[in-house]
């Protein structure tokens, strides 16, 4: 594998990262936010947006492994 394939996907890797943390701080102040929300609803909010954000967290890890199993078939990482 090139060196420039190697940094690109460690860049991904960076990046995925970095969105997981975003994510999670999104959750945080919707969290905040949707005691705010909360009134005469009908909706199970808190149970929506655990949803969204549970959805958001499976769909990274996805990439994520999609990402390594790219990275073992090209060489960048050994075999798990």
């Amino acid at each position: 594998m090139s060196t420039e394939t190697k940094e690109q996907i460690a860049a991904i890797f960076d990046q995925l990262a970095v969105l997981r943390e975003s994510v999670l701080s999104l959750q945080k102040t919707e969290n905040e936010r949707v005691d705010t929300l909360r009134g005469h609803q009908t909706v199970d909010v808190e149970g929506a947006f655990c949803r969204v954000f549970r959805k958001l967290e499976d769909n990274i890890a996805s990439i994520e492994e999609t990402m390594a199993v790219l990275a073992e078939a090209t060489g960048d990482i050994p075999k798990l």
